[in-house]
């Protein structure tokens, strides 16, 4: 098989992180599903072009995402961009008919999610959105857990995903606190959790949804000097409701003082329960509900799963699967994922069908936070 042509748009810090993973993969994956030729970058910054395809061993750069979209020797388009350049992307690779790899949230808004959906009827690539979180060890093993019926019906839960990082109203911020670009804390860390509590326990049927706008004004990152008017959350609460009966609270907050980079879950079932915190990333802990009770407690209590880094074959070869896990590790078996699927050619999950409908929960939560009231969630196709 020819080796697979890789263009990245975007090298900001997702644009880094997929490249390295495609640097790495090699040495995880021993062999790796496909061989891939790391071909052209685009950034917008032309005095920084040169640097990153040296950086990333591209063997050629642009200013412009279109050479890279329509170049015949690219097979694979990752698109590393501000939400409010997904769309034209996605939608020039679509017709291209290039496998796709696409960070969330996949579009701006929902009119954008709306017109590319409309546009899969006829696509024949690979498509994948980069929810690398599904691919620690320790949530791969909740999925299977799940799946085999440990927690039984579930009764109720709760999850976060909790930064620090606006909590200084002084702190300068760029498009990620703008509407118009597609930011906000729902989309950029709600989902996220949304996303690993949908693929776990969903779907789910209704949301109640309060935010907040900590800072109306900060300085701005991409116009030293001026300030921006901040006009999407930094802090939000939801309720969420399944058909079932299940109820449990998310939250996602970037003024969640004293957090760095606190994703966690926490779920309870009739027959058992289980919680994770990305800060203790190596471990799953599990709590079966069935173990007798007895004299000293019997058998009854939590448990720690050491999942650490022990993914199938290929893969937790390298480093050692006891070595402990880190952030980055999971964007590179996400990839391998993608890259798998690819050469087997057969649908990656998450998908971006599933992008698709996570987009559509999130401007759902959006429309309850305005109108603080209940809103009814999309259902998956």
């Amino acid at each position: 098989m020819k080796k697979l042509g890789v263009g990245v748009l975007g090298f900001g810090f997702m644009g880094k992180t997929h490249t390295y993973a495609h640097l790495t993969i090699p040495l995880y994956y021993q062999p790796p599903p496909i061989a891939c030729r790391l071909v052209s970058v685009c950034r917008t910054a032309s005095a920084q072009i040169e640097a990153a395809r040296e950086t990333g061993r591209f063997e050629r750069c642009t200013t412009d995402p279109r050479e890279v979209i329509e170049a015949d020797d690219i097979d694979l388009i990752h698109i590393c961009t501000p939400n409010s350049e997904h769309f034209p992307a996605l939608e020039a690779a679509i017709r291209a008919g290039k496998h796709i790899y696409v960070d969330k949230p996949v579009t701006a808004n929902l009119d954008e999610a709306d017109r590319l959906a409309a546009m899969l009827g006829d696509y024949r690539g690979t498509a994948q959105v980069a929810l690398q979180y599904r691919f620690f060890p320790a949530v791969m093993k909740a999925r299977q857990l799940i799946d085999e019926g440990f927690l039984g019906p579930v009764t109720h839960f709760r999850g976060c995903y909790l930064h620090s990082g606006s909590v200084d109203p002084g702190k300068a911020v760029n498009w990620k606190s703008t509407a118009a670009a597609g930011g906000g804390v729902i989309r950029d860390l709600g989902s996220h959790i949304l996303d690993l509590l949908n693929d776990l326990i969903g779907p789910f049927e209704a949301v109640l949804c309060t935010s907040r706008i900590w800072a109306p004004e900060r300085p701005s990152l991409d116009k030293p000097g001026t300030t921006m008017t901040i006009d999407v959350e930094d802090a939000a609460v939801m309720l969420l409701k399944s058909a079932d009966g299940a109820i449990g609270c998310v939250e996602a907050s970037k003024i969640a003082t004293g957090t760095e980079d606190e994703l966690r879950f926490e779920i309870h079932g009739r027959h058992g329960a289980m919680r994770f915190n990305l800060m203790q990333p190596n471990y799953l802990e599990i709590y079966d509900g069935r173990r007798p009770e007895g004299a000293l407690g019997g058998e009854c209590g939590w448990q720690r799963i050491a999942a650490v880094q022990k993914y199938p074959p290929p893969g937790g070869s390298f480093p050692s699967s006891k070595c402990s896990l880190g952030w980055i590790r999971s964007h590179v078996h996400s990839l391998y994922n993608l890259l798998e699927c690819i050469a087997q050619g057969r649908e990656a999950r998450p998908s971006l069908t599933d992008g698709l409908y996570l987009q559509r929960v999130l401007e759902a939560v959006r429309v309850s936070a305005d109108n603080q009231d209940w809103v009814a969630l999309p259902q998956p196709n």
